[in-house]
């Protein structure tokens, strides 16, 4: 086949193969977590959680997609909201997806709240986005939540606490290099080889 039908060829491909509109590219994420922080020790109101790290897993198929999942529980043996209990200390959930080469930290708070009625609060930050591929953009919420409600005290321990969940939702999927395209790298790879056997001949 001469170079001219080959290129021929590969012209007709990428019209065919442009011509369908692009499947939903479904993606199974795995990743690890980790809990850190002045939350977990003096001064400050101190928490405990459920687990300091985990594993999660979910399936996202299209964009605009979400998930919601229980990540960890949380809650304080602290007897009463006063003195440094009310002050502010930090929360860290960092997340890793080595699948799909990710990772990055979301940002809380926890303060002991006093009055006739004790309790404590978690509080997070901005949203956690997650880059990947090429144009994929995995975002992750978390729950915010007030827990320990105690009259004159805090309520102590895990029954107590609160059940902090995290929603992820698949911003944006992927480009993948369309199939055409694929087809003209493959057909011009042709034309190369031709040629250079024409020049050998």
């Amino acid at each position: 086949m001469g170079i001219a039908k080959i290129l021929k060829s590969a012209a007709l491909a990428v019209v065919i193969g442009g011509a369908g509109a692009p499947a939903a590219l479904a993606a199974t994420f795995n990743g690890v977590f980790s809990l850190s922080g002045s939350s977990f020790s003096e001064p400050g109101l101190v928490v405990a959680t459920s687990t300091q790290s985990g594993s999660v897993g979910f399936q996202l198929n299209t964009a605009g997609q979400s998930t919601t999942f229980d990540l960890f529980d949380i809650w304080t043996d602290e007897n009463r909201a006063n003195g440094n209990n009310t002050r502010t200390s930090s929360l860290v959930a960092a997340f890793t997806f080595a699948g799909i080469g990710a990772s990055g930290s979301a940002s809380g708070s926890t303060t002991g709240h006093g009055g006739a009625t004790n309790y404590a609060s978690l509080v997070w930050g901005a949203p956690l986005l997650l880059n990947f591929g090429n144009g994929g953009v995995l975002s992750i919420v978390l729950g915010n939540a007030n827990f320990g409600y105690g009259a004159g005290r805090f309520g102590q321990g895990q029954a107590n606490g609160a059940t902090i969940q995290a929603t992820a939702t698949l911003v944006a999927t992927p480009v993948p290099l369309p199939a055409s395209g694929l087809a003209l790298i493959a057909a011009l790879g042709g034309a190369g080889l031709v040629a250079r056997r024409r020049r050998t001949a």
